[in-house]
């Protein structure tokens, strides 16, 4: 974690190559979750100036999702930018000279760490899902200075996604007065002009969050499969020929654990969309020790990566492991693709 009032020393770092967000998320099995960047309604402006001399900030990389792919999706972006296909840890250099302006030293929310620029044109850059930044607020900085070190935080994690950094460009404004909707292509402003484009074959996660109060007595040492929304029994459903890749982590509140209570994921694969249960895969198990102060409510994580081939279907069983337990919140927080 990046101190806000001091210097970040380099992660380590890895040779640049192309990196799937997608696998590098799904290794880590630890994404947590929060709210998407709000989106202003001020229309796109009609034309732009920029110097045609930034750098990108980690060199010639590959890119994984152009502005345009992100304006694309649906819904749209709330920030369309650039996304640069690097290993966690590549040094970001600034595109320009300029002051930065803003910082954010926490994973929570779409954007994860950032470190924003205000270039001396009266442009304004940011730079999203760092690692750790190197540079204060109101700190002058030259052209092609380090000023960050990419990562892959958002929604709560150091992996909401996978390894890049996502570049967005304002021309004269910040996105608070523009919106954040309204940023330019900042491949249009380059040096060398923009790189070939490649398929939008990693798109960002649809990102799930619920919040369950409920108030559930547990047996002791008997798997109950408990509900992780209002009136949803199942984390996921899928059909005939559909495929579900996530990454999912349930946060567990209970009162009265003297020993412990553990989590599991379990799965059932179906003869068809509505059929009988053919078969039933218990996934592993994450035990969570009780706190060690008398009568204090427990509070624990399991975390796992998972693919199911529908049709099939996915619930969540807890076993306390003494008597006198009820459990009392349960949130969910799931990244994950359909194919």
């Amino acid at each position: 974690m990046c101190d806000t009032d001091g210097d970040a020393s380099p992660p380590g770092r890895a040779p640049h190559r192309r990196m799937s967000r997608r696998t590098v998320l799904l290794a880590t099995g630890a994404a947590l979750g929060a709210a998407a960047i709000g989106a202003d309604l001020f229309s796109p402006p009609q034309s732009a100036t920029a110097a045609g001399t930034y750098l990108r900030p980690c060199g010639d990389v590959p890119i994984s999702s152009t502005w345009q792919g992100h304006r694309n999706r649906k819904p749209p972006s709330g920030e369309p930018g650039t996304d640069y296909a690097v290993a966690i840890g590549t040094p970001i250099r600034a595109a320009t000279a300029g002051v930065i302006v803003d910082r954010k030293d926490t994973t929570d929310s779409a954007t994860g760490r950032y470190i924003a620029l205000r270039a001396d044109d009266g442009n304004y850059i940011r730079y999203l899902h760092l690692a750790s930044s190197t540079v204060r607020n109101g700190t002058r900085v030259s052209r092609g200075q380090v000023i960050a070190y990419s990562g892959a935080s958002g929604f709560g994690s150091e992996t909401g996604y996978g390894s890049h950094v996502h570049v967005s460009l304002w021309i004269g404004g910040t996105p608070n007065q523009l919106g954040f909707t309204n940023t330019v292509n900042f491949e249009n402003f380059v040096e060398g002009g923009p790189l070939p484009t490649y398929p939008e074959d990693d798109p960002v996660p649809t990102h799930q969050s619920t919040d369950l109060a409920t108030s559930v007595a547990l047996p002791a040492n008997t798997w109950t499969t408990i509900a992780v929304a209002a009136g949803q029994l199942y984390l996921a459903i899928v059909g005939v020929g559909v495929v579900e890749t996530a990454d999912v982590s349930l946060n567990l509140k209970a009162n009265g654990l003297t020993t412990g209570l553990q989590v599991r994921l379990v799965a059932e694969k179906l003869a068809s969309n509505s059929g009988p249960v053919v078969s039933t895969h218990p996934q592993p198990v994450t035990e969570i020790r009780a706190t060690a102060a008398a009568g204090s409510p427990t509070q624990g994580q399991h975390a796992q990566s998972y693919q199911l081939a529908g049709p099939m279907r996915l619930f969540v069983q807890v076993m306390a492991l003494n008597s006198g337990v009820t459990l009392t919140g349960v949130s969910v927080r799931k990244n994950y693709w359909i194919s």
